[in-house]
């Protein structure tokens, strides 16, 4: 380092030590000084607690995520048994319908069949 760094600090260091402070306090002072010339920033009592508040918020967010992630698949689930149930009920209707198509255009049921239309006699006046 250079003559001028050294005596900067010398000087600081000095003007620590003639402080009219209480032992205890300097000591604390010093050592955050120091901490703080090494880069590691003095302790904030107020941005612990914002520090741990935020984190706190975090963790209620990501469990609210991770609800909502379980209620998509759950709704995702639901769907896919309303697609199954729809289809499986499009293939019934099929099915009754071509049943009955058959049942009545087969000659021996007697039934006139449904594709012509039915005339209806009207009584003369």
């Amino acid at each position: 380092m250079g003559s001028f760094t050294n005596g900067v600090l010398v000087g600081i260091g000095a003007s620590f030590l003639l402080a009219p402070k209480a032992g205890k306090e300097m000591r604390r002072l010093l050592v955050e000084r120091w901490g703080y010339l090494r880069g590691i920033p003095p302790e904030n009592v107020e941005l612990k607690q914002q520090v741990q508040q935020m984190s706190s918020r975090v963790q209620e967010v990501q469990q609210q995520a991770n609800r909502a992630a379980e209620m998509g698949s759950t709704a995702q689930e639901y769907a896919q048994q309303t697609a199954s149930s729809v289809t499986s009920v499009q293939s019934d209707l099929k099915n009754v319908a071509q049943q009955a198509h058959t049942d009545t255009s087969s000659p021996q049921s007697g039934v006139q069949s449904s594709t012509q239309p039915t005339q209806l006699k009207r009584p003369k006046p």
